[in-house]
């Protein structure tokens, strides 16, 4: 299966199905449900979820060429936002701060970030881009930390590191995002089979909440679901001193039944330039998604 799903990747990637996507409007089609395009759209997207009982992270998608501007871009959603900034978080990529150019002006950049969410009653988490970048990532937080308590940060459990560094980052009460990572990872730093990432997810998750942490699971397995539910009654825990966050289009039902039931629920909302390289990528890690993807190509080109 993993073979063939390699395949399907190549295939989501290649320049016949992203020029045939692009002309036929497959791509905008399966856009529309997955990611969106103008920051407009997005702050529409926000005022929706929030109706609906569900709190929202917004994540800027910058193209690859002009990740410099989006530091400015977010800034500026951030006060377009208005009132919804209350309680929204900022869902942030090192490599937009410049973080692989240049960790001061890094650190400078995201403190100027949290400075403007915090007084916009917003919080800012760090994304984690790869293994490779797992440690100057981790850096980067705890310079910034120092100053801004609530930045959050990301510990993909699919890199063995992370179950190294999650009891640390819990200990000081940190916000913690607990996900399987969408980059590749080397065999000698991180877990291959899916039940090794899964279970590594779950001692992560055991640790941070066992540990004083504000835990977010992002994750959309209903398995994973319950056992969070469960950790939490066993450690005493709210139902609003944890969260589930869960990507914008997928289980939609599932995002609004948790909140529901009093549950805090948190929908990952991606816009920007680049949705078409988030789509190709979000699409190409689902297979079954992929080949619906591919026919609907095929039979409009």
């Amino acid at each position: 299966m993993s073979r063939l799903n390699s395949v399907v990747r190549s295939l989501i990637r290649s320049r016949w199905a992203q020029g045939a996507a692009l002309s036929s409007g497959v791509a905008e089609e399966f856009a529309r449900a997955y990611v969106v395009p103008e920051e407009a759209d997005a702050i529409s997207a926000a005022r929706t979820l929030r109706k609906q009982g569900l709190e929202v992270s917004l994540s800027y998608l910058p193209a690859s060429d002009d990740e410099s501007e989006s530091p400015a871009m977010i800034l500026q959603t951030l006060s377009d936002l208005g009132e919804l900034a209350q309680g929204a978080e900022l869902s942030v990529k090192p490599s937009s701060l410049g973080l692989r150019t240049d960790g001061a002006s890094a650190t400078t950049v995201l403190d100027e970030l949290c400075r403007a969410a915090g007084e916009a009653g917003a919080v800012v988490t760090l994304e984690m881009q790869g293994a490779h970048e797992y440690q100057p990532t981790l850096d980067l937080w705890r310079r910034a930390r120092d100053e801004h308590p609530h930045l959050g940060i990301t510990l993909p459990a699919d890199i063995r590191m992370a179950e190294r560094d999650v009891a640390q980052v819990a200990a000081g009460g940190a916000r913690v995002r607990l996900c399987v990572g969408s980059y590749p990872v080397p065999p000698s730093m991180g877990y291959r089979r899916e039940r090794d990432k899964q279970l590594a997810l779950v001692r992560c998750l055991r640790v941070a909440m066992e540990s004083g942490a504000y835990a977010m699971l992002a994750s959309h397995d209903p398995t994973l679901i319950a056992i969070a539910q469960d950790l939490a009654r066993h450690n005493a825990i709210p139902r609003d001193g944890f969260e589930f966050q869960m990507f914008y289009g997928v289980r939609p039902l599932e995002q609004r039944r948790l909140a529901d039931i009093g549950f805090r629920s948190r929908t990952y909302v991606p816009f920007g330039p680049a949705w078409f390289e988030y789509l190709s990528t979000r699409i190409a890690a689902r297979p079954r998604t992929a080949f619906s993807y591919l026919r609907a190509v095929a039979d409009k080109s």
